[in-house]
């Protein structure tokens, strides 16, 4: 009977002209490399599908090539057919409705440049451009942060995705080596995102905006998408007990039941507003900033030119960090100067 049914299901989304990648029928472990993404969906009631996106820098880079933005895919997993499969309700389309995504991800060990105990967190986008970055965190809440991670994907710990259908051999059937289907019940679920990840990160990092992004009960038929900020969360190069959030990116769901991931600059940088004060030659200007996102001061004498053909004033530029930054003209020997400052990425 349950053969006739995942049958049935099978046919119902061909119709659809959806391409369907199965999963192995073999156990086969989870290839999970560190500094990996994890692209974590759920929804109440359902097991979670956690699906390995690979690293930062790769999808960075494969962004980058396809002009900002690309969609997310892989040779042995398929975002669309994963969801239609797992979280169908009613008919395939509303397997996207009432749905949650998450993306996390640990740089354990130093490589690259990027530090060891290097986190990666997705936050909602509430807006038409990138969030504030959530505030620095201590030495401890980072630790907290690493914690979760390990735990979830099974870093030094007996359960969790990494030795899962070892655990589980009765359920291997649902661990490809980039995707794991994890019950909502046994020693599996235990580290699960459902059961780990969404009621720990708020202890270390700003639940507000929500860090599982989740779609309403008619996203299916109400088109559009929902967007995730991803930001790292990095020791300061100079050491020390602080950590630094910087924005890396950002991830769309479409109610078609794909996803893309863009890189900063794809995305218009959010404007600022600024405030300037003045003594004898020199004024500053102050402003409102975004991490991730770099500002620069130009200035005219004549308000008539168009803002493309204002002067720079050479300053170099200041790098966002969500709290107000400042850039002085020592230079403004004009009886008048008007400024603007221009942000981008």
């Amino acid at each position: 009977m349950q053969l006739i049914k995942k049958i049935t299901k099978l046919l119902r989304i061909s119709l659809l002209g959806i391409t369907m990648l199965s999963l192995p029928v073999y156990a086969q472990q989870f290839n999970y490399t560190d500094g990996d993404m994890i692209l974590d969906f759920s929804k109440s009631g359902y097991p979670d599908v956690e699906i390995d996106i690979g690293n930062i820098s790769n999808l960075v880079s494969a962004a980058n090539a396809a002009g900002g933005t690309v969609q997310i895919s892989g040779l042995d997993y398929n975002v669309n057919s994963q969801l239609l499969s797992i979280f169908e309700t009613t008919t395939p389309a509303d397997a996207v409705n009432e749905l949650s995504f998450t993306v996390f991800g640990l740089q354990n060990t130093a490589a690259g440049g990027v530090p060891a105990k290097t986190v990666y967190l997705t936050q909602q986008q509430t807006g038409a451009t990138t969030n504030t970055a959530p505030n620095d965190v201590t030495a401890s809440k980072q630790n907290g942060l690493v914690g979760t991670v390990q735990k979830i994907v099974g870093l030094g710990q007996s359960v969790g995705l990494l030795p899962w259908s070892s655990i589980n051999p009765a359920n291997s059937t649902n661990n490809s080596n980039k995707v794991v289907i994890i019950p909502t019940s046994g020693v599996a679920a235990i580290n699960s995102y459902t059961t780990t990840g969404s009621s720990d990160w708020g202890s270390y990092v700003s639940s507000s905006p929500p860090i599982a992004n989740t779609t309403s009960a008619s996203f299916s038929t109400d088109g559009g998408s929902v967007v995730s900020d991803l930001f790292e969360y990095d020791y300061y190069a100079s050491g020390g007990p602080s950590h630094k959030a910087i924005f890396k990116g950002y991830f769309t769901f479409k109610s078609d039941g794909t996803i893309y991931f863009g890189v900063p600059g794809s995305q218009a940088p959010p404007s600022t507003v600024i405030t300037i004060s003045a003594t004898n030659h020199t004024v500053t200007v102050s402003f409102n900033t975004t991490a991730g996102v770099k500002y620069s001061l130009y200035y005219t004498t004549n308000l008539s030119l168009p803002r493309s053909s204002w002067t720079s004033n050479a300053i170099p530029p200041y790098a966002g960090t969500g709290s107000t930054g400042t850039l002085t003209d020592t230079l403004a020997t004009n009886k008048a100067r008007f400024y603007t400052v221009r942000s981008y990425y």
